[in-house]
């Protein structure tokens, strides 16, 4: 069978599936196009680092036309209206609601669904006073968060609020938690010198209701940047106003056999040499997005300074530390598992540690400040062996409280996002103050980002994206329209996403004294 064969017989596959929507066969015929582009003109041993598995390309085109991360700047966009899109700046909340809900649906990503949906407490706070009341901002923001998981399918579609306490947040947050959508992703920005605690204690509430929003650690996070930032997609700390060009990922795992079984060789060799192969397989991406698809010299939202070349970055991705760490420590005899092992976990933080100053010495044409975005890659619905990121191995998580001091030091070393789930029981609903003192001691410890999962809640986080159980059992059976479900589907079967550890949190009452 010819190539040509090979594509028409994959296409015949999606057209003739019933558990597909037409929107979705649309989407899958056209990815599968990029896919079958002329391959890029990789060197012999960066071709070969792809074909082992080393080097993952994400799924995305070799021939990218768009970056695979998008973050306009919408305030820029409401202040100033779009002639593209023949709109005025908004004069009141319909107007402005009205306005985000069109720009979203030019704003290209990776999946083609925007990814980034803005500060939305921050957009829309000027445009509510005191003579909208509070049963009226209830219906509008309930209307456009139905709008927007209605015509915006896609779990990576993600918004964020805080850290100011506003009307407008603290609605978002009570509306995304009776709602209990899968879209958008939300995350709220805290940071202990702005944000109330009633507002933290409302997105902890969030959380027990529907294990949204993520938490985000604002004043450590903000650190890494020069500019605002936002947090997109699965939860990728990216510059305001611009994005990732492209995400690539380091399969570490696969990374052990560029050592002689030590730890030392690794360091000292293996870092620079799958480092030297990462640089060089995304440069290709990143120099065909910017000098030939024309994306930046054309795109509206350049034209009119909603997004700059200049703002763009590219992420290097890591996965499956834990199985690296465990090689080595087989490799020396050793029975310590990352995770539960003091000394697993400092080898763990020693190789990040490494992979960070060497990502950090590279200079990368076409991104901002020539730098690139060293990322913990959350895993995707198809892997099988390797862990995601920087994460234990699901199933062998400790308790919370440990969980945490495990994973805490790893976050310093991400500027571009890194998350870990803590699994809880659904126990925590008795003392929900608990949770929020679990929030604020991980971020004393370290923690960029905090991410729970309450075992018995319908929507379930996936990776950092969600989906809801109800809907994987309906696309078990007919069409579901969210575009995710059938990775969320994929997860439960491979990566065995519902057999995470759920703990009981010890000494609700008086945790402070576990975090020494």
């Amino acid at each position: 069978m010819t190539q040509f064969e090979q594509l028409q017989q994959h296409a015949l596959a999606h057209i003739t599936n019933p558990r597909l929507t037409t929107s979705q066969k649309q989407l899958l015929l056209s990815q599968l196009l990029e896919a079958n582009l002329p391959k890029n003109d990789f060197s012999p041993r960066v071709a070969e680092a792809v074909e082992s598995g080393l080097l993952h390309d994400m799924f995305e085109s070799p021939s990218p036309f768009k970056p695979r991360y998008v973050l306009p700047d919408y305030q820029k966009a409401l202040k100033q209206g779009s002639e593209f899109l023949e709109l005025d700046s908004p004069a009141d909340l319909d107007e402005a609601l009205n306005f985000l809900a069109i720009l979203y649906q030019q704003v290209p990503s990776v999946t083609t669904y925007p990814v980034y949906l803005g500060q939305l407490d921050t957009l829309l706070e000027p445009f509510v006073d005191d003579n909208l009341t509070d049963a009226q901002l209830h219906k509008k923001l309930t209307l456009f968060w139905q709008l927007l998981d209605r015509t915006l399918p896609d779990s990576f579609v993600h918004a964020n609020v805080g850290p100011q306490d506003s009307r407008v947040g603290r609605m978002i947050l009570t509306v995304d938690a009776e709602l209990k959508q899968s879209v958008p992703n939300l995350t709220y920005r805290y940071d202990a010198s702005i944000s109330s605690d009633a507002m933290l204690q409302q997105a902890v509430d969030g959380i027990i209701a529907c294990n949204k929003p993520h938490i985000a650690n604002h004043q450590a996070i903000a650190a890494d940047f020069s500019g605002d930032y936002g947090v997109a997609s699965c939860y990728n700390a990216l510059p305001l106003g611009g994005g990732a060009h492209t995400l690539m990922r380091l399969n570490l795992a696969n990374s052990f056999a560029y050592c002689d079984g030590s730890l030392e060789d690794y360091l000292e060799r293996s870092v620079e040499i799958c480092t030297e192969l990462m640089v060089e397989a995304m440069s290709h991406r990143i120099n065909f997005l910017v000098e030939q698809s024309q994306f930046f010299q054309t795109h509206f939202l350049c034209q009119e300074g909603v997004i700059a070349l200049e703002n763009f970055t590219a992420m290097f991705g890591i996965y499956g530390l834990a199985e690296l760490v465990n090689q080595l420590m087989d490799a020396q005899g050793k029975s310590g598992r990352y995770g539960l092992d003091e000394q697993a976990n400092q080898v763990g933080l020693q190789i990040v540690a490494a992979y960070q100053q060497r990502v950090a010495k590279v200079k990368m044409k076409h991104c901002a400040d020539e730098r690139l975005a060293f990322h913990s890659q959350s895993g995707i619905s198809c892997d099988k062996e390797e862990t995601a990121g920087t994460r234990i191995p699901t199933g062998m998580e400790p308790d919370t409280l440990s969980h945490i001091k495990a994973c805490a030091p790893m976050h310093q070393y991400f500027d571009s996002g890194i998350s870990d789930i803590f699994g809880l029981e659904p126990t925590i609903r008795n003392n929900p103050q608990a949770l929020t003192r679990l929030v604020k001691g991980g971020f004393g410890l370290g923690l960029k980002m905090f991410t729970a999962n309450l075992s018995d809640n319908d929507l379930v986080r996936v990776t950092g994206f969600m989906v809801k159980k109800s809907d994987i059992d309906k696309f078990r059976q007919q069409n579901e329209r969210h575009n995710s479900t059938c990775l969320g589907a994929e997860a439960v079967d491979v990566v065995k996403i519902l057999e995470r550890q759920a703990r009981v949190v010890n000494l609700e009452q008086h945790p402070s004294s576990l975090w020494k």
